[in-house]
């Protein structure tokens, strides 16, 4: 048990560092600095199991597309199959192609029922937002943009935001 608290201490100062030494503004041609960061909720990383298999890409992007599929995992997390729309398949790998139907991957997180003993602890702490998707339903999503090194592919994990579009 002591192992187990120690190793959760450190990755979470881990992340804390990163977080101090990372450039957290994201921005791109027609939107300034801070527009999108703005958006993105990073105290959300305090709730984030095992955050040392994340490897941020960008930490903080929207994305918009359609709901394809969504699955509540062990973690209390729900999965959310999302079909990127053109614009975002940059964003895509080999395993979200080969894996995931060529679908985006996006991870709120602590929405269900935690199964999982290494999640329960960061879950019981939650107080963020919770969110009820729809398949077939067109969002647009804000979070941090990450390679799954666990899975190999790219997700949205955690996300901060996300609202329905026409």
């Amino acid at each position: 048990m002591k192992r187990a608290a120690i190793f959760l201490i450190i990755g979470v100062c881990i992340v804390l560092v990163f977080m101090v030494w990372h450039p957290w503004q994201a921005s791109s041609p027609d939107k300034p600095a801070g527009t999108i960061a703005a958006q993105c909720d990073q105290s959300l990383w305090e709730y984030v199991y095992n955050p040392g298999r994340l490897q941020i890409l960008d930490a903080c992007i929207s994305v918009t597309g359609t709901v394809d599929e969504i699955r509540k995992e062990a973690d209390g997390d729900l999965h959310i199959i999302f079909r990127l729309d053109p614009e975002f398949q940059s964003l895509l790998n080999e395993k979200n192609i080969s894996r995931k139907q060529g679908d985006l991957v996006l991870e709120p997180i602590c929405q269900e029922e935690v199964r999982q003993t290494d999640a329960a602890e960061p879950c019981s702490r939650y107080n963020g937002s919770y969110f009820a998707p729809e398949v077939g339903r067109r969002y647009q999503v804000w979070g941090t943009y990450v390679h799954d090194a666990d899975h190999g592919w790219n997700e949205l994990h955690p996300i901060s935001v996300m609202q329905p579009i026409p």
